[in-house]
């Protein structure tokens, strides 16, 4: 009798478990997919031509004061490197 009622529990938690829902075809999917990304592309705010200009500048500025600053470390670096090796050499 003991060994009934460990089968059983077995069998009645197979059937506890739903059917699964048979997925959609690939076509199907695919179109689900550029139907919902159509929505999606539909909610964005583009910027202006004038916000663009505006953000282009920035990166740009940003850029140039980036790279004289890294040029002046590295000036300033290279010159300090020939100074010691200048100085320990003689």
């Amino acid at each position: 009798m003991a060994e009934q009622e460990k089968a059983t529990p077995a069998v009645k938690k197979q059937a506890d478990k739903p059917a699964k829902a048979k997925k959609p075809s690939i076509f199907a999917r695919i179109k689900n997919w550029f139907s919902e990304l159509k929505g999606e592309i539909k909610k964005i705010v583009w910027p202006t031509p004038k916000q663009t200009a505006n953000n282009t500048l920035v990166v740009l500025a940003c850029c140039l004061v980036l790279g004289v600053f890294i040029w002046i470390l590295d000036a300033g670096f290279g010159w300090g490197f020939q100074t010691l090796v200048s100085f320990f050499a003689a």
